[in-house]
C-alpha cells in the first residue's frame, strides 16, 4: 500500500480530538484488507466482497435479511393488569415498517442491518430527532464509524457523514445493532471467524473450477496404442492433442490418430472428485456457520438437528437463528427509542412459527380446552394475545371441566362446583 493511501486510513479514523479515549471500535477488518493480514491458510483474502461472490454466503446472508425484513415491528403499551396493548399506527410505525429515510425502504434498511451484522460484526443507524421526537432514521456503513470508549465507559461514535466531513454522535442516538460477541464495543463477524477459513477455501475451488475451464481441461484420458511406438511419435501426438484441446478456444478441431489408436475416458480424476468433495464440505461449514439450514439455500438435506420436514426446520430456524437477532434489535431500539419501561416496540414473528392452518386450529383448540379435550391451560385472551389481538371480556380463565365453561366471572382459585 502507498504511503499516501495508509496515511488516509490513519487520518479517517483519528479520534476526535475532544474525546477521552481508553479503547476505540477497531477498523480491524479494513486496516486487514490493506495489509492483507485476513488471508486464510488457502492463500485467499476473506473480505465483505469476496465473501459474498460465494453463492452460499450470499444465499445465507439473503435467507436472513429477508426473513426479517418481513417481520412487522408494532408498538405497545403496558398495561396496569400486565397485559399488552398495541398502538395505533404512529409515525414511529411508519419509520420501523416503511421509510426510515428518503431514499430506503423499511425492507432495505432491515437486510442492510442485517448483512453489516452478518459481514462486519455491527450495524449502525442515527436517530435523527427533532425536539424529543425522532423524525428519521439514518443508516452508516460499519467502515465510516469508529466506536470510541470514554475513561469514565460512556461511548461516543465518530462517523464519516455524506459529505467526507467527520463528526461525533452520542450513544443515545446511535442504534448499534451489535452481533455474537460483542465486547461492549464491537461484535464478531461470522465471515471472519467461523467461517472464514471456509470461504477462503470456497474461494480457492472456486478459482480453480474457473481457470480449469477457462484452459480447456477435459477429463483425463488414456489412448492405447496396438504397437510400440517412439518417443518421439508420443510426444508429437501429446503436443498434437495440447494444441488441439487446451485453451479457451479449444474442441474447435478433430484429433488425428494414428491407425489402430484406442481412446478411453477415464470417469473422475481423483483432482476432480476431491474438488466436488471440497465443495460440498465448505458449503455445509458456510450453512453452520451463518445458522441457516442446507434445505433453505437450495442444497437436498432435509435433516437437520432441529428435526425433519419443512415445518420443523422452520421453527428451528426461527428459534435458534432468527431469534437471537430480534432479541438483540428489540433490546437496542426499546433502550434507544422510549429510556423508560412501559412502552416498547416488537418483532411479530407468529407467522413465521405457526404450521399450517390446521395444525395451528388443532394447538389452540386443545390449550384452551373444552368437552372432550380436558381442562385448558391458555385463556381465551392468552390465545389472542398470541395473535395480537386485545382481550374480549370474560376471556381471562381457562376452561374448568367441572363446569364445562371457562367461569371468567369466578375466581380461577375457587372454580364453580358441579
Amino acid at each position: 500500500m502507498k504511503s499516501d493511501q495508509f496515511n488516509d486510513v490513519v487520518d479517517r479514523w483519528r479520534a476526535p480530538s475532544n474525546a477521552v479515549v481508553v479503547s476505540t471500535g477497531d477498523s480491524s477488518e479494513t486496516l486487514a484488507e490493506f495489509f492483507n493480514v485476513a488471508q486464510t491458510s488457502s492463500g485467499y483474502v476473506v473480505s465483505d466482497q469476496t465473501a459474498m461472490s460465494i453463492a452460499t454466503v450470499y444465499r445465507c446472508v439473503g435467507i436472513i435479511g429477508g426473513a426479517i425484513s418481513q417481520l412487522p415491528i408494532h408498538h405497545f403499551r403496558l398495561k396496569d393488569d400486565g397485559s399488552r396493548e398495541k398502538l395505533p399506527k404512529q409515525p414511529l410505525w411508519w419509520l420501523l415498517n416503511e421509510s426510515p429515510i428518503d431514499a430506503w425502504t423499511a425492507a432495505a434498511w432491515k437486510e442492510n442491518i442485517v448483512k453489516s451484522v452478518l459481514l462486519r460484526g455491527d450495524a449502525f443507524a442515527e436517530l435523527v430527532r427533532t425536539g424529543a421526537a425522532v423524525t428519521r432514521i439514518r443508516p452508516f456503513k460499519s467502515t465510516d464509524v469508529q466506536v470510541l470508549r470514554k475513561t469514565d465507559g460512556t461511548l461516543l461514535y465518530s462517523v464519516i457523514d455524506i459529505d467526507g466531513e467527520r463528526r461525533t454522535i452520542l450513544p443515545e442516538d446511535m442504534l448499534h445493532f451489535a452481533g455474537l460477541g460483542f465486547d461492549g464495543i464491537r461484535s464478531m463477524s461470522v465471515i471472519q471467524w467461523a467461517a472464514r477459513q471456509a470461504i477462503g477455501n470456497a474461494l480457492a475451488a472456486a478459482d480453480y473450477a474457473g481457470r480449469s475451464f477457462a484452459d480447456g481441461t477435459l477429463p483425463q484420458i488414456a489412448i492405447k496404442f496396438p504397437n510400440k511406438f517412439t518417443k518421439a511419435q508420443g510426444d508429437d501426438l501429446r503436443d498434437s492433442f495440447a494444441a488441439t484441446y487446451n485453451g479457451p478456444r479449444g474442441r474447435k478441431f478433430p484429433l488425428v490418430l494414428a491407425e489402430g489408436a484406442d481412446v478411453k475416458e477415464l470417469s473422475m480424476t481423483p483432482q476432480d472428485a476431491q474438488l466436488i468433495e471440497t465443495r460440498q464440505f465448505e458449503k455445509h461449514d458456510i450453512y453452520t456457520a451463518f445458522g441457516v439450514p442446507p434445505i433453505m439455500g437450495g442444497d437436498n438435506e432435509k435433516t437437520t438437528s432441529w428435526g425433519t420436514g419443512i415445518e420443523q426446520i422452520t421453527i428451528g430456524f426461527v428459534r435458534y437463528t432468527l431469534k437471537p437477532h430480534l432479541v438483540r434489535w428489540e433490546e437496542e431500539l426499546n433502550r434507544k427509542l422510549f429510556r423508560r419501561a412501559g412502552t416498547f416496540v416488537e418483532f411479530e414473528i407468529g407467522g413465521l412459527l405457526r404450521g399450517d392452518a390446521k395444525a395451528q386450529s388443532d394447538f389452540y383448540k386443545a390449550a384452551l380446552g373444552g368437552p372432550g379435550s380436558g381442562p385448558g391451560w391458555m385463556s381465551v385472551n392468552e390465545v389472542r394475545a398470541l395473535q395480537n389481538l386485545p382481550p374480549i371480556k370474560g376471556g381471562e380463565t381457562p376452561f374448568y371441566p367441572e363446569t364445562g365453561k371457562n367461569n371468567a366471572t369466578q375466581s380461577p382459585a375457587q372454580p364453580a362446583q358441579g
